[in-house]
């Protein structure tokens, strides 16, 4: 019998899984292996991966070709002028990036935008690991900072290089907010001394709230992430090769993010144990990006899909318009990740009316429940070396796979169930986490601010 293309690549791709393996398991090349440099190690190890994860990439239609960089640039949306006031705020961050912090940063600046606020968009560059392809605000783009609050979206681990890089003299005298994102309950002891550099802390949910406040007295205002409606390439189920006769289940993420916290694992685990083999009408498309980076995580992924044909592998940074018209295809959404500072995959999903199983845990319980989604249960284990960073001493939430896997099998064998959810979910994100809200929030706390800086120039 002839393989399919697919299976081909697949079979193909999984040849050098078996190579790699086969190296880990002599013991005389693991000793050698031992002594040879980092980057000499890492170079080997992509040599192995390239040729599975070249196999792993959408195959492009040529639907593809009439939208690629589908995400153009936003219209300028008129703004207050920004230079008549001294009330609006500079916001620093990576606006070209194409990982959460930097949608995130983009979310929360096209609602000022939107609201007609007055903003200065300056972008940071450090030569992250991540790709810089984003152009939807590049319209806003400038090097002018003409306001006295700072709003910038740096994690404390970057924030002494990225202020270096913006110049120390635009932080004099200003207001600095950090919008800081954690995923566990203890703020690295390595982050504290970023505290003396920022006035205040922007939070996203209330998990990442109540890390902080244990740390620090300094204001912290947490304020949802906005989740929009976003441009949406057109691409269909034929274009991403997924099945139009199929439930599709969708997991995504990133492998900058620690393939160990977002644990695709358990999503597969939860869809073996809900589907037998030979039921054919199910399917799960698991949607990573940066495998390149992470050979050997990238593998692991490889080999716990590679037994069951319904799993789709596929590793990409895509455009995000790609991102959403794949999340429209998709019936269902899954995360039984082992912590979230926020979740957005899930809310993005929640908003085009698609049910969600995920692990009830960690920031995505800020807009999840039981009547608009499926919380799976959990129970905290400890975080492992090697795991994530900052791990001593800190748990996150192992799921629950029958749970979850029980949560699937009533989602495809119920629709009418599902379409309800759904239609809760898409309600409950509209409502609570629209960009009207948000900006709303923000700029109510911005206006509180100038006030307060204004009454004490006066003073002084």
């Amino acid at each position: 019998m002839s393989q399919s293309p697919s299976s081909a690549r697949t079979n193909n791709g999984l040849s050098w899984l078996g190579i790699s393996a086969w190296i880990r398991r002599q013991e005389w090349l693991r000793s050698i292996y031992r002594y040879l440099p980092t980057t000499l190690r890492d170079r080997l190890s992509l040599a192995l991966a390239a040729p599975a994860r070249a196999r792993a990439r959408f195959v492009h239609t040529p639907a593809w070709k009439h939208v690629d960089n589908a995400s153009a640039p936003l219209a300028s949306i008129p703004v207050r002028d920004q230079y008549a006031t001294d009330a609006g705020v500079n916001i620093f961050a990576y606006f070209r990036g194409q990982f959460g912090l930097a949608e995130s940063a983009r979310l929360y600046a096209r609602a000022l935008i939107e609201a007609g606020y007055p903003v200065a968009l300056h972008d940071i560059d450090l030569n992250l690991p991540h790709g810089m392809g984003d152009r939807t605000l590049e319209n806003y783009l400038g090097e002018a900072t003409p306001f006295s609050i700072h709003l910038i979206f740096v994690n404390p681990d970057y924030l002494q290089e990225a202020i270096d890089a913006i110049g120390r003299k635009r932080f004099e005298g200003r207001y600095v907010i950090a919008c800081w994102f954690w995923e566990l309950e203890i703020i690295p002891e390595e982050w504290l001394s970023a505290l003396q550099d920022v006035d205040e802390i922007l939070v996203a949910t209330r998990f990442v709230e109540q890390a902080f406040r244990r740390v620090t007295d300094k204001p912290i205002t947490c304020i949802p992430l906005p989740v929009t409606e976003m441009a949406d390439s057109g691409l269909t189920r034929q274009d991403f090769g997924l099945r139009e006769d199929a439930f599709i289940f969708l997991l995504t993420f990133d492998f900058n993010s620690w393939l160990d916290r977002k644990n695709p694992f358990a999503a597969i685990n939860a869809f073996s144990a809900a589907f037998p083999p030979e039921r054919n009408d199910v399917q799960l498309l698991v949607k990573s990006s940066n495998g390149h980076r992470h050979p050997e995580q990238f593998l692991r992924l490889l080999a716990a899909a590679k037994n069951d044909p319904r799993i789709i592998v596929r590793d990409e940074v895509i455009d995000r318009a790609h991102v959403h018209a794949l999340q429209r295809s998709a019936d269902a959404y899954i995360s039984l990740h082992r912590s979230e500072g926020f979740g957005l995959g899930m809310a993005e999903s929640m908003r085009l009316g698609k049910p969600v199983v995920a692990t009830h845990w960690s920031g995505n319980v800020d807009f999840m429940e039981p009547s608009n989604s499926c919380p799976v249960n959990y129970r905290l284990v400890p975080v492992n070396e090697g795991e994530y960073l900052h791990w001593r001493g800190q748990h996150w939430a192992e799921a629950d796979v029958q749970h979850a896997a029980e949560h699937m099998r009533r989602l495809v064998d119920e629709p009418e169930y599902a379409k309800r959810l759904g239609g809760k979910a898409a309600s409950d994100i509209r409502l609570q986490l629209s960009m009207e809200t948000a900006a709303k929030a923000l700029i109510e706390r911005l206006q509180t601010l100038h006030a307060n800086l204004s009454r004490n120039s006066s003073l002084g």
